[in-house]
């Protein structure tokens, strides 16, 4: 992947400081988290 092809999977909001804390999340982690939560409050997924 190229460095510009990375750097769109983070939608960083203007003033974000890049600290030593736990980060923001990429993209595709967002969105299968969302995923999973979204099936988690319906009761569509097995633990």
């Amino acid at each position: 992947m190229e460095l510009e092809q990375a750097q769109k999977l983070w939608q960083p909001q203007p003033g974000w400081l890049n600290t030593a804390s736990y980060g923001l999340p990429p993209e595709p982690a967002w969105v299968a988290l969302q995923e999973a939560l979204a099936d988690w409050r319906v009761g569509g997924t097995s633990w």
